[in-house]
């Protein structure tokens, strides 16, 4: 069913799954499709990536794109949007709040040690223009 706003059991279901499979637009116009770790908030998908990525620089020239986060069960959320882009200043909060979702209290410190210096990270905001569900009702 096409929605445009995200239901409660779609914000739970969210709440849950790892990865959204981010597609973008390569300049020959053929898609490309990213698993990216991802935090829901504030009606948005905020996701963390370092601004040298392909899908960052795809998204700087054309900024259309679309996602999906879909379980084994036949559950998904498939979305349209523009991305809003931004650098992410240090402290990386929105970098914090994504990698705490995936990793233990034990994996965390080592992780973000690992991050800090690899080079500018960007933020893509992914606020949903055109939501699909399945079973999500």
């Amino acid at each position: 069913m096409i929605h445009t706003k995200i239901t409660s059991a779609a914000e739970a279901f969210l709440e849950n799954q790892p990865n959204l499979i981010l597609a973008t637009i390569r300049e020959d116009g053929r898609p490309q499709l990213s698993p990216v770790w991802f935090v829901w908030r504030d009606g948005s998908f905020f996701i963390s990536t370092m601004t040298t990525t392909a899908k960052w620089r795809n998204l700087l020239r054309d900024p259309r794109c679309s996602g999906i986060v879909d379980d084994p069960n036949g559950e998904y959320i498939y979305v349209t949007a523009v991305a809003e882009l931004s650098v992410e200043e240090n402290p990386l909060s929105i970098t914090e709040e994504i990698v705490h979702k995936y990793k233990t209290d034990e994996e965390y410190g080592p992780y973000m040690e690992s991050i800090h210096g690899s080079g500018e990270r960007g933020i893509i905001r992914l606020t949903p223009d055109g939501i699909v569900t399945r079973e999500l009702d």
